[in-house]
């Protein structure tokens, strides 16, 4: 007990030490990150003293704009869901794991949610008052407190879900499906219900009219699954981009490099060595292992040696015996680490068992022993039930931001941005077509009432992203990354605004006695939303600068003797000891 928390602190200790590590960029961009970040507090803190008066808001107008982010970044939060289907009900290995970076990006995202219901307390020393057992809860009949058992309850599945995950994989074990498949599958259910109860806080608001329609939680089921999934892959090929490098120093060593010339004929001692750091192969019969030996070899790699080659043909796989072999795929110009392995880790078995050509470049990044087995043995190993499970477990354990995942993202977004459109165009039929006495909120919004139009141009604007959007995603040019970027961007927009700007504040405008007062926000209310906007993005990046090297394998249980600066390669990697 008392090592398994020592190991706990260390992974904790380490994934800490990590988020301060990194290059230029990294350090701009955080850097950047909390001077906004200071900037928001020190605004709030302004707000604090005085009270909402510095804000937009007023008796009339009592939402703004920060519950317009709320709303929309609870979308943001549910649709990490979007990820984990594909991936955990129709086995999607492609996405397998993409869907941390979703989770990771739904945690963000309740953080700001969360942060933003802060913000727009006026009292927020009174929040007590919500926490069951002290203060008046008023569970079930309040819709706000369905909506604080939502958010948190989401809040704590996805870290359970992603720490777990991230944590056997930095030990190197399999995780145990009982001790998070059943969480995942409560978090899809859940994140639905943080925006279908987040719907509800409107529509049960009977003194708004605006507001009072059926169609409100299905059309903010669809505006999430657009925005969110939008997002997740503007910033999958954001990590893409960062994570890889386009020196040509590198480009020439990778192609330029040969490969190592046969090694020795394996034995029975090297089996040994491998099940050292690999117990299943001890259930392993003796008959099958020296079967396996046949056509088997022991390479020897210097620092640097190249261990096979990406496009090239190879009916091989690999188990490293000492040393670390790292693995990079080259895109466009651009080598990224897809996954790198010490001692019993494997790595060629895909290509190999299938004969195609290599997917990525392997390469010692200090001087190495590998066990090169031909396919045939391969097989042969792998009629051993527990060596089949761990070898094929280990198949999808590898970070491909591919292509092909990201238009799988798009064609999400393209079904739920047309469901989006069409219960748009239903609800703004509803409202004009029927002509009844409560149409003078979707008025103001869509051509203003009584001289008053300060919302026009955001709707219209949003209408106009929306309906581009669309058309794009319908069109096959959507299918090129530089265009479904700009479609992504024009969604992302434009759902904000309509689920923001748009929805929020006409719910109030006008008031039910007739009064006309107009919100638009104030110079340090805009601060603090763009300083919680700046923490959320501060938070998500140092979730990605922990999750990223263990999920390329590069921060181990077994590595814990590199320094955080070894594994992010801004100092020299030390040898085994």
């Amino acid at each position: 007990m008392i090592k398994a928390i020592r190991n706990y602190f260390v992974f904790l200790w380490r994934c800490g030490r990590i988020a301060f590590v990194g290059d230029w960029r990294y350090y701009t961009w955080m850097g950047i990150l909390t001077v906004i970040c200071l900037l928001g507090l020190n605004a709030y803190a302004r707000q604090f003293v005085h009270g909402l008066a510095v804000t937009g808001m007023s008796d009339e107008v009592s939402w703004g704009v920060y519950i317009a982010n709320f709303t929309f970044l609870v979308g943001v939060a549910a649709a990490a869901v979007m990820m984990v289907i594909p991936v955990y009900i129709y086995n999607n290995e492609e996405m397998h794991d993409l869907v941390i970076f979703g989770e990771l990006l739904a945690v963000a995202a309740i953080l700001m949610c969360l942060a933003f219901v802060t913000v727009d307390l006026g009292r927020p020393d009174r929040f007590w008052h919500l926490i069951p057992g002290i203060g008046q809860f008023n569970f079930p009949a309040s819709m706000l407190s369905w909506d604080v058992l939502v958010l948190n309850g989401y809040l704590v599945l996805n870290v359970h879900i992603c720490g777990y995950l991230l944590y056997c994989r930095y030990q190197g074990k399999k995780p145990a499906k009982w001790f998070y498949i059943p969480f995942v599958f409560i978090a899809i259910v859940w994140a639905v219900s943080i925006h279908t109860v987040t719907a509800f806080l409107y529509v049960g608001l009977g003194g708004r009219p605006f507001w009072n329609s059926a169609i409100v939680g299905p059309r903010f089921l669809a505006s999430a699954f657009t925005a969110g999934p939008a997002l997740i892959i503007l910033a999958l090929q954001v990590v893409r981009r960062v994570t890889a490098t386009t020196s040509a120093a590198e480009a020439a060593r990778l192609s330029g490099t040969t490969l190592p010339p046969p090694g020795r004929p394996a034995t029975l001692a090297d089996l040994d060595l491998l099940a050292r750091h690999l117990p299943e192969l001890a259930a392993v019969s003796p008959q099958i292992r020296q079967d396996t030996l046949a056509g088997a070899q022991v390479v020897e790699l210097a620092a640097g040696h190249l261990l096979l080659r990406q496009g090239e043909k190879d009916s091989a796989a690999f188990f490293v015996l000492q040393g670390r072999v790292v693995v990079k795929r080259e895109e466009g110009g651009r080598f990224r680490i897809i996954r790198s392995g010490g001692p019993g880790d494997q790595f060629g078995e895909i290509s190999g068992l299938a004969g195609t050509p290599r997917l990525a470049t392997a390469m010692a990044e200090e001087p190495s022993r590998v066990l090169r087995l031909p396919a045939d043995s391969l097989r042969k190993l792998m009629k051993n039930p527990a060596m089949n499970k761990i070898i094929r477990s280990r198949m999808t354990e590898r970070l491909m931001i591919t292509d092909r995942a990201l238009l799988m993202l798009r064609s999400i977004v393209q079904v739920s941005m047309l469901i989006n459109v069409f219960l748009l165009v239903n609800e703004v039929f509803k409202e004009f077509y029927s002509g009844n006495l409560h149409v003078a909120s979707a008025k103001y919004l869509f051509v203003g009432l009584h001289g008053h139009h300060a919302l026009v141009p955001w709707i219209w604007t949003a209408i106009a992203f929306n309906l581009t959007a669309m058309v794009l995603l319908v069109l096959p040019v959507s299918r090129s990354l530089k265009w479904l970027n700009v479609t992504c961007v024009l969604a992302i927009v434009g759902i904000w605004i309509e689920k923001g700007m748009g929805l929020v504040i006409p719910g109030f405008i006008p008031t039910p006695l007739g009064a006309m007062v107009e919100y638009s926000p104030s110079l340090n209310e805009t601060l603090v939303c763009f300083g919680i906007w700046a923490f959320g993005l501060l938070c998500y990046t140092v979730f990605l600068r922990m999750a990223v090297p263990i999920l390329q394998g590069r921060l181990t249980k077994a590595n814990e003797y590199h320094s955080v600066e070894e594994i992010a390669g801004i100092a020299p990697a030390r040898s085994n000891p």
